[in-house]
């Protein structure tokens, strides 16, 4: 049975792929292809109150039959495995981050990470699936070791803290919203070095185990929005409570969307537009996928950027950046990679947070004045859930002709089944409000 999907394995914790007996044989399929060079496995997660099982099952299978030494990092952010990593010279570790990403809090997933900071290769997941679907249950009792490796997790604060204050003279106050979608970055900014005149609000910063992502951050970016449009109809622009913008986390740290000082909502493909369009000429190659707005594209290609398309999957995008040395890419969800922030390019929301403080202080400007209109043509995303993706797609294929005709040339239908989630994910654009509603309208009566 398949259990990588496009990030990871993934699924309700309890049941198949993310049940006990399965994440035990995950652990010793990882071990049984780990080169004999790996002697420390470094293990993660975002703050889902099921992580301890995922932890000691993962354990049991990793130990079952060698031996390693397991750092434990505590509730840390996603991309600080791939930076541990890459600046580990002695090769010797992987990584391994208990997460599910932006989905709820019951879900829960395990990302891998090789020597390198990589994700492990398509390759070494079937590996890890052939051992495991061939596995007969098993049991090892071990202690399970829960205090942090704190020397490590204070490398990548660190890391961090010089980035945020690293060659800028910073002269403008900026008054920061931070939606941490009670996840893995709730922690993290108490141990940063901040510049006097950048001040953090902090949202939704207190994980329960139960709250990640609930009406929070990166996938209801709405809510932050209201917020800072709220605090800042009370203020001017020169009182101290004035929020000059918002950035709204994922469950794991790796995504962001941005809220300017108006509300409005700022997307990855959006972010992609503003930190290409200020840190890289014109004729740089930049990466996006098959969802990135028609309207960014084109714009893109107005100004004369080479735009790369991939799948969807942060992963899909890392290999387009490398395979075309791209100076950046991202996805429309929010995941930006940045190329020029460390050893390897990384997917780190923090990352594109800074650069963001270093844009607005560079340009002495705000987000709108930057952006003032969204380059984007109408569009709408539609999440179906279904139990069989295959045959529904086939079931509605007369359908979907029809959603084509009326988009014609100047929009287009694109469809989808998510690698996370038993979803089917439709996106539709149209230049036209209107002919989009009409799209729109057949998709609905299917569901």
């Amino acid at each position: 049975m398949k259990l990588f999907g496009t990030d990871g394995v993934r699924g309700t914790y309890g049941n198949f792929p993310m049940d006990n007996p399965t994440i035990k044989k995950i652990g010793l399929a990882l071990s049984k292809i780990l080169d004999n060079n790996i002697k420390n496995i470094y293990i993660a997660h975002d703050g889902r109150e099921s992580f301890k099982s995922v932890y000691r099952n993962l354990l049991e299978g990793i130990l079952f039959e060698k031996a390693y030494s397991i750092k434990f990092l505590g509730m840390l952010p996603t991309p600080a495995l791939p930076f541990i990593l890459s600046h580990n010279k002695s090769q010797d570790s992987i990584g391994i981050q208990i997460t599910a990403s932006h989905n709820p809090y019951n879900d829960n997933g395990i990302k891998i990470f090789g020597y390198n900071g990589y994700k492990i290769s398509r390759n070494e997941e079937k590996a890890i699936e052939e051992i495991v679907n061939s596995q007969d249950n098993f049991q090892k009792e071990i202690d399970c070791d829960l205090n942090v490796d704190q020397s490590t997790v204070d490398l990548y604060s660190h890391y961090l803290s010089e980035k945020l204050t690293k060659d800028i003279k910073f002269k403008k106050k900026l008054n920061i919203a931070l939606d941490c979608s009670n996840g893995a970055v709730s922690n993290i900014f108490k141990s940063l070095k901040v510049p006097n005149n950048i001040s953090f609000a902090l949202l939704n910063n207190l994980s329960n185990g139960k709250n990640i992502n609930h009406n929070c951050g990166a996938v209801y970016p709405e809510n932050l929005s209201q917020f800072v449009k709220d605090t800042n109809r009370k203020h001017d622009k020169n009182n101290n409570e004035w929020i000059d913008f918002g950035i709204a986390f994922d469950g794991d740290g790796d995504r962001t969307i941005l809220i300017s000082d108006s509300g409005k909502i700022i997307d990855g493909d959006e972010i992609l537009y503003i930190l290409s369009t200020h840190n890289f000429p014109a004729t740089s190659t930049i990466v996006g996928t098959v969802m990135t707005n028609y309207g960014i594209r084109t714009s893109f290609d107005k100004l004369g950027y080479n735009f790369i398309e991939t799948a969807v999957g942060d992963k899909n995008v890392l290999e387009g950046i490398i395979q075309h040395n791209a100076k950046i890419g991202s996805e429309s969800s929010g995941h930006v990679i940045h190329t020029d922030s460390s050893n390897i390019p990384i997917g780190d929301a923090i990352i594109t947070l800074i650069k963001i403080i270093h844009l607005l202080e560079a340009s002495n400007s705000s987000l709108d004045e930057l952006y003032p209109e969204s380059l984007k043509i109408p569009s709408e995303l539609i999440n179906i859930k279904v139990t069989d993706k295959e045959s529904w797609i086939k079931n509605n294929y007369t359908n979907f002709k029809k959603v084509e005709e009326i988009l014609n040339e100047d929009g287009r239908i694109l469809i989808r089944e998510s690698g996370t989630q038993p979803l089917i994910r439709i996106l539709i654009e149209h230049r036209s409000e209107n002919t989009l509603s009409k799209a729109k309208e057949i998709i609905d009566n299917i569901i």
